[in-house]
C-alpha cells in the first residue's frame, strides 16, 4: 500500500504497521467485550435500583476512539465503561447512585471478590488481564444526551462529565482529513481496499505517542502522563495532515512550541466541558509537568533526526527506540512481504543515495533482481 517513489509514504506505512501490532488482540478484545456484556447484564437485572430506570451501559475512553494501545510487561488494559441513567439528577444524591452500583456488584460471588473503590468509578479487576472501570452517572440535561452528573466520591458532590461527548469530538477530529496518504496510495498502486484498515492518522498517531509514553516511563511511571492528557493535546494541535508522521510531526512541533515559549505551564482543558482541567494535578504535583516536558523534548530531539536523510539503518534504529524492536521488526516484516511482491514483479530498485526502497525505473537507482533458490536460476526439469 505505498508509492515507491514517496518515502514519507513508505515511512507511513512503517508507523501504519506498528501502530497496527499495538492493537489489542482479538482473543483479549473479545474476552473484553464478553466481561462487558455479563457486567451490564447482571445490572439490567437488579430488581432493587436500577431495573426501573431508563438507561444505557456503554464503552467510552481509547475503545471507543479507537486508539487502544497493548499493555508492555505486565501493566493490564483499561476498559472504560459508563452507566448512563435518564433520570432527575436532582432526586438523587451522588452518595446513593455510587453506593447502590457498588451494592449490585457486591451482590456477584464473583465481582464482590475483584470489586476496587477508586473516587468516581467502581473498578473489577481482571488479574493479569485487564480492569474494568464503571462510571455511574445521571444525564445533566434533558437536552444533551450526552452530559452527565457522575459523583465524587471524595468531595460527595456530583461532577459535570461528557465521555460520550469527549469521544465525538475526537472522532470529529480525526474525520478532519477525508482521504489519508495511505488511502490514496492504495488507489494509486491499485491494491484491493482490504490491505488496510483505513484508520485516521490522528488516531494512529494518538497510538504511537502513546506507546513511546510507555517505553518512555517503563522503568519509573511515578509521573508518567495519563492518556487524556496526551489523547487530548493529539485532538486540539491536529491540524488536519494526511500522514500518520506530519500528524505526529505537528503535534510534537505544537508542544514543544508551547513548553518552551510559555512562562507557565500549558493548560490542557476538556475539549467539551471548558471547566475541567485536565492537567490541574501538574499544579499541585509539578513533578508531573517536568515529566512530561522531558518526555516532550525527547520525542521533539529524535523526530528531528529521523527526518534527517540518515538511510534506513538509523531510520529503523530510531523507531525502534521510539516504539519499540520487536514492534518495528513485525511491521518491516510485514512491509518486507509487500515489497518481496513488487520485486518478483521487477518493479523494485533501491535508491543508491539513501538506500530507501524505489520504482527500479527511477534515477539513481539499482534495480533489485527477483529471488531465487539461494541466487541461482531455478531450472525445472522433466
Amino acid at each position: 500500500m505505498l508509492n515507491l517513489n514517496d518515502k514519507k509514504a513508505q515511512i507511513d506505512d512503517i508507523l501504519d504497521r506498528m501502530a497496527e501490532g499495538l492493537q489489542l488482540g482479538d482473543a483479549r478484545y473479545d474476552r473484553m467485550k464478553q466481561h462487558y456484556e455479563a457486567v451490564k447484564n447482571w445490572i439490567e437485572k437488579d430488581e432493587k435500583f436500577f431495573k426501573p430506570f431508563n438507561y444505557e451501559v456503554y464503552p467510552h475512553g481509547s475503545v471507543r476512539i479507537l486508539t487502544t494501545v497493548k499493555p508492555i510487561g505486565s501493566d493490564e488494559f483499561d476498559l472504560d465503561i459508563a452507566l448512563h441513567l435518564k433520570t432527575n439528577h436532582a432526586a438523587h444524591t451522588p452518595q446513593k447512585i455510587y453506593q447502590e452500583l457498588k451494592r449490585r456488584l457486591m451482590e456477584h460471588e464473583t465481582y464482590k471478590g475483584m470489586l476496587e473503590t477508586k473516587k468516581r468509578c467502581l473498578r473489577l479487576n481482571y488479574s493479569g488481564d485487564f480492569h474494568m472501570d464503571v462510571l455511574p452517572g445521571i444525564q445533566e440535561y434533558e437536552w444533551d444526551e450526552d452530559r452527565l452528573c457522575v459523583p465524587d466520591r471524595e468531595l460527595g458532590t456530583w461532577v459535570s462529565s461528557n465521555p460520550r461527548g469527549y469521544a465525538k469530538w475526537f472522532i470529529d477530529r480525526a474525520n478532519t482529513v477525508k482521504v489519508s496518504l495511505l488511502e490514496k496510495a492504495i488507489r494509486a498502486e491499485n491494491l484491493p481496499a482490504d490491505n488496510f484498515r483505513f484508520k485516521k492518522p490522528l488516531q494512529r498517531a494518538v497510538q504511537l505517542i502513546k506507546r513511546y509514553r510507555d517505553i518512555y516511563f517503563q522503568d519509573d511511571d511515578t509521573y508518567k502522563t495519563s492518556s487524556i492528557i496526551l489523547t487530548t493535546i493529539a485532538g486540539i494541535y491536529y491540524t488536519g495532515q494526511e500522514s500518520i508522521f506530519d500528524t505526529v510531526e505537528g503535534i510534537i512541533n505544537q508542544i514543544q512550541s508551547n513548553v518552551s515559549r510559555l512562562p507557565h505551564r500549558i493548560k490542557i482543558l476538556n475539549p467539551v466541558n471548558a471547566q475541567e482541567d485536565f492537567t490541574d494535578k501538574w499544579d499541585s504535583e509539578p513533578a508531573y509537568y517536568e515529566a512530561f516536558k522531558a518526555f516532550a523534548v525527547h520525542l521533539y530531539n529524535e523526530w528531528q533526526e529521523l527526518k534527517r536523510e540518515n538511510g534506513v539503518l538509523n531510520e529503523g534504529r530510531i523507531l525502534k527506540g521510539l516504539f519499540g524492536e520487536d514492534n518495528f521488526i513485525n511491521a518491516q516484516r510485514a512491509q518486507t512481504e509487500l515489497l518481496e511482491s513488487y520485486r518478483n514483479r521487477r518493479d523494485l530498485g533501491v535508491n543508491r543515495e539513501t538506500g530507501n526502497f524505489v520504482k527500479a525505473s527511477t534515477a539513481a537507482s539499482t534495480a533489485i533482481k527477483t529471488n531465487t533458490f539461494y541466487g541461482e536460476k531455478k531450472v525445472f526439469r522433466k
